[in-house]
């Protein structure tokens, strides 16, 4: 991964300072740094990098050609195909010469043509014209500050406050952290400045913005599923991700893994094995037994024949870290997971520069408890609003639950459905809270599935994916310039699993149910059934004792 920043003017202005810039970004690339300012000052580019692909010199950055120059942080998975596609002559073997050669040949239709993990930004010197663009699912960031004079991006947002940009904060910004433990895109803690969007491109020209979508989301789910056997489907399955993690391995630099026990990882961890690919395991535990996966870890890497390393996350070392927070995150975060995550990619990045991790597979085979609460609640919200004197009979724990989700108007209609759990503000909640409050409570702007599995599974990958868990692992993982590959988000994977009908993803009955039973279906040709028959657990922390122990 890499580290960018830059800035473009429509009329006279004043350029930031890009060495800060540099310095701030060093640790999302610290092997080089370079930068470039146009002859005028109409623009700046600067990039620091961590060399993935094609070691030399020759790929540092920005990258030139004919007039035109790159900054570019991520990976193109493809980038041997579009080179064969376009004919294109390369002085050199990284992707960041393929996507400049695409641009060139093909202009704004090199978008929807790219799969990877991207956010760049590309300047067209002979025309005046920037083009910033993300990729579809939002995996690397890109923020933009929009001025009078111009617009002002980087990789992370402590740039653009160092430059002087971030200077009021949006009201609305701090009601909907409350609500929702992150601040949405497009938006960020301060007023104008902005997070380019999953999928989206900015391309400013000739005194002018265009914002807009080359990679639409919803259509995932506007698409008819498909209509082969579940036999068929896993097949299918297979085959993308075995191509996935195929080309997620293409790398000059040693490869690892972050492996927790749980289905995902394992299935990555897997496919990798049976590739040939040996690779180095990372996991965290905790000492605190009731979250501790290390056991789970270590049976599945000796399975596979990984070398697993691990370390142990505790309060005392938690507390140390706590303070460094938001040097990480720059606005306020509140995924306390982000701690356990910080730690394993530091313990990776003492032995490897790239990994590969599972994220995305709850989000797109059904993989969370609250997919069935969504369920319910569009079934029999109404009834429990009316019979909630009668469930006393219920665990104090799970009435709780009940209470809070019925106080989110938005769960329990036919219309939206989103993320919550018991520790989030109801939105009356923030409203007494916090009077700058809007009266309406933040909804996703996008159309959702009607299927309320399928609805909640769309605004979990729209919002909670991207701003919340791809989030967490970029900014814990660059802190120690370690890149992290998610191959279940390769895109032609993401495409096939939303194609999937949604009863393929629902739960399968028994204690405790068995969720996404299409990834366990195929994990299970990999590894024994005592390892994927278990209870879900997720990448949490035991906060809660914590709090009421040695943290209180």
């Amino acid at each position: 991964m890499c580290g960018l920043a830059g800035y473009y003017f429509w009329r006279e202005g004043s350029p930031p300072d890009l060495g800060l810039a540099l310095g701030l970004l060093r640790h999302r690339g610290p092997d080089a740094a370079g930068h470039w300012k146009h002859p005028q000052q109409k623009a700046g580019l600067a990039h620091t990098r961590l060399s993935i692909l094609d070691l030399s010199e020759a790929a540092n950055q920005p990258f030139s050609l004919h007039r035109t120059y790159l900054v570019y942080n991520g990976e193109l998975y493809n980038f041997r195909e579009l080179a064969q596609e376009g004919g294109f002559v390369c002085r050199t073997s990284s992707d960041t010469e393929v996507l400049l050669h695409a641009w060139l040949r093909w202009g704004l239709a090199a978008l929807p043509r790219l799969s990877g993990m991207f956010a760049f930004a590309l300047y067209d010197e002979a025309h005046h014209a920037l083009l910033l663009a993300r990729d579809p699912y939002g995996i690397k960031p890109l923020w933009v500050a929009v001025r009078p004079e111009g617009v002002f991006f980087a990789s992370e947002l402590k740039v653009l406050k160092a430059w002087g940009l971030a200077t009021q904060v949006r009201p609305a910004s701090v009601a909907e952290f409350l609500h929702l433990g992150f601040v949405p895109a497009p938006h960020s803690w301060y007023e104008g400045i902005y997070k380019v969007q999953p999928g989206e491109a900015w391309y400013l020209a000739e005194g002018r913005l265009e914002r807009f979508f080359y990679y639409e989301r919803p259509r995932l789910w506007a698409a008819a599923p498909l209509s082969s056997s579940p036999t068929e489907l896993i097949e299918q399955l297979e085959a993308a991700l075995k191509q996935a993690v195929r080309s997620h391995l293409v790398s000059d630099v040693p490869v690892g893994l972050f492996l927790s026990g749980g289905t995902d990882s394992s299935l990555v961890a897997a496919v990798a094995a049976h590739q040939g690919v040996a690779l180095q395991a990372f996991s965290i535990g905790f000492t605190e037994g009731a979250y501790n996966e290390l056991p789970y870890a270590k049976a599945v890497a000796a399975h596979l024949g990984l070398p697993l390393e691990s370390a142990l996350l505790s309060p005392d070392l938690a507390l140390q870290l706590v303070p460094q927070w938001p040097a990480w995150y720059d606005e306020p975060f509140g995924d306390y997971s982000a701690l356990p995550t910080y730690l394993v990619s530091r313990l990776a990045a003492s032995r490897v520069k790239v990994v590969l991790a599972g994220d995305g597979g709850d989000e797109l085979f059904g993989g969370y408890g609250r997919y069935r609460w969504a369920e319910r609640l569009r079934r029999y919200g109404p009834w429990l609003r009316m019979g909630a004197p009668l469930l006393s009979a219920w665990p104090a724990s799970r009435m709780r639950r009940v209470a809070h989700l019925l106080n989110q108007p938005p769960i329990a209609t036919t219309e939206h459905t989103f993320s919550q759990e018991e520790h989030l503000f109801a939105w009356r909640e923030v409203r007494a809270l916090y009077p700058l409050a809007p009266e309406q409570p933040w909804q996703s702007p996008f159309p959702l599935p009607e299927d309320p599995l399928a609805a909640q599974a769309a605004w979990d990958f729209l919002h909670y994916l991207p701003d919340d868990l791809l989030t967490k692992v970029d900014r814990a993982s660059m802190q120690h310039s370690l890149e992290v590959r998610v191959p279940l988000l390769d895109k032609a994977v993401a495409e096939l699993a939303w194609q999937m009908p949604p009863s393929l993803k629902r739960p399968l009955p028994g204690r405790p149910p068995q969720y996404k039973p299409l990834l366990r279906a195929l994990l299970k040709k990999y590894l024994p059934a005592p390892l994927v028959e278990r209870k879900k657990w997720g990448f949490t922390v035991p906060m809660a004792g914590w709090l009421r122990g040695s943290l209180a």
